[in-house]
């Protein structure tokens, strides 16, 4: 009996044991899969709201670029007529302002009057009707936006201040230009926008496409400054995206959020039920596939073998540069475009895996050849392109000669010297255009005008 005790004993602590390392490698398995589930499932969450954010930040940038627009057009035409004021201060007749300011008027859509205010005291308004009770107004009798205007005043620079109640009925949003003649505050050119049918007109589609969307910064005052447009809510939203707007004398913080947030929760929680049931090979497949995404975030913006910027971001960078350029146009912007000569040969002579070591080390040599701030991004094939900001015009034949002779030089492959010749060609913004399409054209055209020259001189 003692035998049989032993013998059943030891069988049992067998199958005990057995039975612990099954549960233990289910467990184990159960863990992994569940937890590299659940890895991966936070993962795409992350992705989706990433991709929800950039999804905000183009549309947020798309309606800042609208607004932009719509005020740029009278900045342009104040700016004018800032300058006539200036000149006729002595000879102003009223006939002719009055005219002028009509003109002015029918160009904008969105503007509600034009006044001209001498010292501090309204003086001149077109329209006239429905603005007579501005036609004398006092500004330091208005304490709703004396302390806006004096500021305004003192600064010396114009600005978009309110919105505010005006003093004829409706709110308005007031672009004011002090004017100073001969250091001596003479006058202040108010401008006065429909907030609301400004607004409307530019976020209605939007609201309608499920965007909501809500402005603060009255005074431009940017986060200080109280929401004057949308609900006040959303600046406290996690899921919201805040954008900049610039505008004369301060800033302007929108929130854009789509209105249905959280589509696909149940999606997600399904998928979390389901991973818990997958096995362990099934975890290591979805493994892959998640390298595979980051790998194609990574390509989505840098090509792959010099690791510069690709067409997609170069895009980006030159178009927010043209439109900071466009709002002050003293800035000179260059593009070079950049091609190399003799990589066919290098590629037939000595195979692919040498002209790739050419296009990495040319990459590299133009990138240190440029500034820090600097833009090098490969736009295709055997092609660079170079965007530099603030560039001082009397150097650049210097930074062309500097770059044909780095690349120039000879490199080191397995044995044999690689050899690539440069073609470059330039374009100026704004001398040569003021988009992208347009310093491209002239930059390329001048490219292979530098092509003609160089095989001409061999």
């Amino acid at each position: 009996m003692r035998f049989v005790f032993k013998e059943d004993n030891r069988i049992t602590r067998g199958i005990t044991a057995q039975n612990l390392r099954q549960w233990f490698i289910a467990c184990v398995v159960f863990f992994a899969v569940s937890g590299t589930g659940t890895w991966m499932l936070n993962l795409e969450t992350s992705e989706r709201d990433a991709r929800r954010r950039v999804d905000l930040v183009v549309q947020g940038t798309a309606l800042r670029s609208q607004m932009n627009r719509e005020l740029n057009r009278v900045l342009y035409l104040t700016s004018g007529l800032r300058s006539y004021l200036v000149v006729r201060q002595q000879t102003l007749e009223r006939e002719e302002i009055e005219n002028i300011l009509a003109a002015m008027y029918g160009e904008s859509q969105y503007i509600k009057n034009f006044s001209i205010a001498v010292g501090h005291r309204v003086a001149y308004i077109h329209p006239l009707t429905g603005n007579e009770k501005a036609i004398g107004l006092f500004y330091p009798d208005m304490p709703e936006q004396w302390n806006a205007i004096k500021r305004t005043i003192d600064s010396g620079k114009p600005a978009l201040l309110g919105p505010v109640n005006l003093v004829q009925g409706g709110t308005g949003l007031i672009y004011r230009v002090p004017i100073f003649i001969n250091g001596q505050y003479w006058g202040l050119l108010s401008s006065v926008f429909d907030s609301k049918l400004l607004f409307e007109a530019i976020f209605a589609d939007n609201t309608a496409n499920g965007l909501e969307v809500a402005i603060r910064g009255v005074d431009g005052l940017g986060i200080q400054g109280d929401v004057f447009w949308g609900n006040a809510a959303l600046f406290a939203d996690k899921n919201v995206q805040l954008i900049d707007l610039d505008i004369p004398g301060g800033k302007w913080i929108m929130a854009v959020k789509p209105s249905k947030v959280g589509e696909g929760r149940n999606i997600l929680w399904l998928l979390q039920g389901m991973v818990w049931l997958l096995a362990l090979a099934l975890a290591f497949s979805v493994l892959i596939v998640l390298s595979q995404r980051t790998k194609l975030a990574q390509l989505a913006l840098f090509d792959p073998l010099t690791e510069l910027p690709n067409r997609l971001l170069l895009d980006d960078r030159i178009d927010r540069a043209m439109t900071g350029l466009r709002r002050d146009p003293s800035k000179t912007c260059l593009l070079m475009f950049i091609d190399l000569e003799r990589f066919k040969q290098v590629n037939d002579e000595f195979g692919h895996h040498a002209g790739d070591f050419a296009l990495k080390s040319a990459a590299h040599r133009i990138r240190a050849t440029v500034r820090e701030a600097d833009t090098v991004g490969r736009w295709g094939g055997d092609e660079f392109l170079v965007f530099m900001e603030n560039v001082d015009r009397a150097r650049i034949s210097e930074l062309f000669d500097k770059i044909r002779k780095a690349v120039e030089k000879k490199v080191k492959y397995r044995g044999h010297e690689l050899s690539v010749g440069v073609s470059i060609g330039y374009a100026l913004a704004p001398d040569d255009g003021r988009q992208m399409d347009e310093l491209l054209r002239v930059a390329d055209e001048r490219m292979y005008a530098d092509k003609d020259t160089r095989n001409a001189a061999r």
